[in-house]
């Protein structure tokens, strides 16, 4: 199963995806905001991020950027989620994927919908 890095300044929410994402066999730690991701994406190395976007500190658009570069030194996939929001004409999911991200999930969403994109993504 994957290591997985959850990002989300939602405690409740951080906690349901951890419970669950380590109910069905992965490795899950979690961090609050993007400044802390990227602190614990150096250390932990996960094969997967799964990032809220509005976020205090460094939100999670400074976080796709801030690891797109670098993304060669320890590769992983990127799921982004939000419960929407726009800057300009665009939405923030629509940004995300213009980033680059794997796959992008509007919250509310189900768990099945999560493990879906997953499965698909490994």
């Amino acid at each position: 199963m994957a290591k997985i890095l959850v990002i989300d300044d939602d405690v409740s929410f951080n906690d349901a995806l951890k419970q669950y994402l380590e109910y069905v066999g992965h490795k899950v730690v979690c961090a609050f905001d993007g400044k802390q991701g990227l602190s614990l994406l150096v250390q932990v190395k996960p094969d997967l991020v799964i990032t809220d976007i509005v976020m205090p500190s460094v939100d999670g658009l400074e976080f796709i950027i801030s690891i797109r570069d670098s993304i060669t030194l320890f590769p992983c996939r990127i799921i982004a989620m939000s419960g929407g929001g726009r800057i300009g004409g665009a939405n923030y999911l629509e940004m995300a994927t213009a980033l680059g991200v794997d796959d992008a999930l509007e919250k509310p969403f189900g768990m099945e919908d999560l493990q879906k994109s997953i499965e698909t993504l490994f």
